[in-house]
């Protein structure tokens, strides 16, 4: 066999491999993304809450499936994309047999009346450049840059605001209320219903939040519930996920304004909370008598600081699988619920933090562990906590 013979070989065999390498790039699966996460975990936590609800849980499980749930979530934390999704399936499919996960494809070209959704972005946005944003409604004008600026023609599969999102009945809705601002209206003063938003905080930051108000907003004081999510969720966990956003249907139930919020902000100070209930208090008549907190491990951990911090401005709080010693005087009644099961924040740590403090009671979740042990604790949490009031301050 001569040199050219030879070379020709071992030319088709490199480009076999070529061809064999690149079609399995090609059926290979695409890589794990937040909104593939996403998914998989409202439907862990739809089935989770199904399953629970119908009694079809036994102790063995709902342990079991707590702790595959938590090992996914280590290994998110861990930044394992992969291996979370698979123990995420893994969960799921012990709660719904049946389960298979089917992929959602996002919009790469989003189009609003036939026109890119960047060209309909870029119309609000230089008519809302046009407004004076120093002036009484310089809130408002945030919120409404901060809506138009989710109309994008490719959608983050990083971002929950925008793969959440339905584009044209957002658009819809940020061109009524940029038209209601150049009438020097507030569109968001005593808005019912679900919102997403942000509002310019402390030291100039930006921090989104979903506001869902009930009817009695429209017309008369209402409570305020702020809820602060755990690490490696965002202002949607609350209010969509935890249980099929429990929390939001206990508030309306109970005309409480309903705030679900990025928590990291609120990890350092508590201004972050002055700015909010001074938003809020501009959009609606609040009744400062029924405030209350809850969070998720550090949320929970955010909510302890705020009873510290501000314990005059709450009713109560509840710290879910997580917290810290609230001993300030004056504090309010604290709930502190922990999980039997729980590797990443033990009970016996959240149980420590209720004995520490003057106004706090300890409850806990058998069988359950970090992050699916939520829901149980708004149902429990909630109606504790509205049977709360805050007293006036004496003079």
């Amino acid at each position: 066999m001569g040199r050219s013979t030879r070379t020709l070989r071992v030319a088709l065999a490199a480009a076999s491999l070529s061809a064999a390498a690149t079609l399995s790039a090609q059926n290979a699966p695409a890589p794990v993304s937040r909104a593939d996460l996403a998914w998989r975990y409202l439907l862990m936590d739809a089935n989770y809450a199904t399953a629970d609800s119908a009694g079809r849980l036994s102790d063995s499980t709902r342990a079991a499936l707590n702790r595959i749930f938590d090992r996914s979530t280590l290994s998110f934390f861990g930044g394992r994309f992969t291996m979370t999704a698979a123990m995420m399936d893994t969960a799921i499919t012990m709660a719904s047999p049946s389960y298979r996960y089917e992929r959602r494809v996002l919009p790469a070209a989003v189009m609003i009346d036939r026109r890119p959704a960047r060209a309909v972005r870029e119309g609000l946005t230089a008519r809302l450049s046009r407004l004076d944003s120093a002036g009484p409604l310089a809130q408002a004008i945030v919120s409404a840059k901060a809506r138009a600026a989710l109309l994008v023609d490719t959608v983050s599969a990083e971002r929950s605001a925008e793969f959440l999102t339905e584009p044209a009945a957002l658009a819809k809705a940020v061109g009524a209320e940029v038209a209601a601002l150049e009438k020097g209206r507030n569109p968001y003063a005593k808005a019912v219903g679900d919102l997403w938003r942000t509002y310019r905080g402390a030291n100039g930051s930006l921090v989104p939040l979903r506001v869902i108000a009930p009817r009695a907003a429209a017309t008369q004081p209402v409570g305020v519930l702020i809820a602060l999510h755990g690490a490696g969720g965002d202002e949607n966990m609350f209010a969509s996920g935890y249980g099929q956003g429990i929390a939001a249907r206990l508030a309306r139930e109970n005309d409480l304004l309903f705030v679900s919020l990025a928590t990291t902000p609120f990890m350092t100070s508590a201004v972050q909370f002055d700015s909010l209930m001074a938003v809020l208090g501009r959009d609606y008549q609040l009744d400062a008598s029924r405030v209350y907190v809850i969070g998720h491990s550090m949320g929970a951990g955010a909510a302890a600081r705020l009873a510290q911090e501000r314990p005059q401005a709450l009713a109560a709080v509840v710290c879910l699988a997580g917290g810290a010693p609230v001993t300030v005087a004056g504090a309010p009644p604290v709930l502190f619920i922990g999980a039997q099961l729980d590797p990443i924040i033990p009970a016996a740590r959240v149980k420590a933090a209720a004995a520490a403090t003057p106004t706090g009671s300890y409850e806990e979740r058998a069988n359950e562990g970090h992050t699916l042990m939520v829901r149980g604790g708004v149902l429990r949490g909630v109606p504790w906590m509205v049977l709360k009031r805050r007293l006036p301050s004496s003079p």
